[in-house]
């Protein structure tokens, strides 16, 4: 017997080229997708991926086979979606913000209803794109004021902060810091066009080529690497409170204003359902009630 679930679960993995990444995409462990795959190499009695440093590979039948199921499993996804008479929810939302004090109540909201929201990890650009071809219903981010599309429709949820952040044992950290300042020292800031990035450069009214030490790096990354090292760093207050309470990084003082962001829901409006429609609305209380 055909087990659809093992071909889906192997073409994310394929997709994301990483078992971790595949994990967070499926909301399912490791070692359950690990165990997947093994079953469905058994059935097939051939070797479907190699292991790599940075995740895994297609072996040469492996991509033979993703070549033959991608389409199918996305039609029978489709399908079931469209079809059944409780559809699950495909709700994209940015790493960061999960799990973060400021984003409790909604996070607490889709745990109560897990069975029918399948929660993924992508950046704002990821999620747009495949919030687009719904292959998500909804995704929770940061709003990026460049997107353009007629069909993508975004609802507020509330403003967030971005800082500038050091570690305890830094000397800014009693100072107040200046733009002409900050062009000359080491800059942490998340990836490139990223809504953060291009929200600080709008603030200060400089593009990135006017600044000497640029390094993109992920939000944990750069809680680690601040906390060693001498350099600023760009990020979002309501992610790090608990750091910031406990001291453990400092946030700056500047001479300038980085001007707030506004997040909250992306939907498709071609694609909205009783279901879907219903979470909207139980988001947006457990934001404000």
């Amino acid at each position: 017997m055909i087990n659809f679930e093992l071909y889906r679960i192997f073409k994310i993995v394929a997709d994301e080229c990483n078992i971790t990444k595949a994990s967070r995409r499926l909301n399912i462990s490791q070692p359950a997708i690990t165990k997947h795959i093994k079953n469905l190499e058994d059935g097939l009695n051939i070797k479907l991926f190699e292991r790599t440093n940075s995740g895994v590979i297609l072996t040469q039948n492996g991509k033979k086979i993703y070549e033959e199921i991608k389409e199918p499993v996305i039609i029978m996804e489709s399908i079931f979606k469209k079809y059944s008479e409780t559809r699950k929810i495909y709700l994209g939302i940015h790493a960061a913000m999960l799990n973060q004090n400021f984003n409790k109540e909604i996070i607490d909201y889709i745990n109560k209803d897990s069975q029918n929201i399948n929660v993924m990890n992508y950046n704002t650009d990821e999620m747009l794109v495949k919030l687009e071809k719904q292959e998500i219903d909804i995704a929770i981010s940061k709003r990026n004021p460049n997107i353009n599309n007629s069909k993508i429709e975004f609802i507020k949820l509330g403003n967030l902060h971005d800082i500038l952040i050091v570690n305890s044992k830094n000397d800014l950290k009693n100072k107040i810091i200046t733009v002409d300042e900050i062009k000359e020292m080491e800059l942490y800031l998340p990836r490139q066009n990223s809504v953060t990035s291009m929200n600080f450069f709008n603030s200060v009214g400089l593009s990135e080529s006017k600044f000497k030490n640029i390094r993109n790096i992920s939000y944990i990354t750069m809680l680690n690497t601040i906390k060693n090292n001498d350099g600023i760093g760009l990020i979002t207050k309501e992610y790090v409170e608990e750091e910031l309470k406990n001291k453990q990084i400092i946030e700056l003082k500047m001479n300038f204003e980085i001007k707030p962001i506004e997040y909250g829901i992306y939907i498709n409006k071609e694609n909205v359902f009783k279901e879907l429609k219903e979470l909207i609305k139980n988001i947006k209380n457990a934001r404000y009630n």
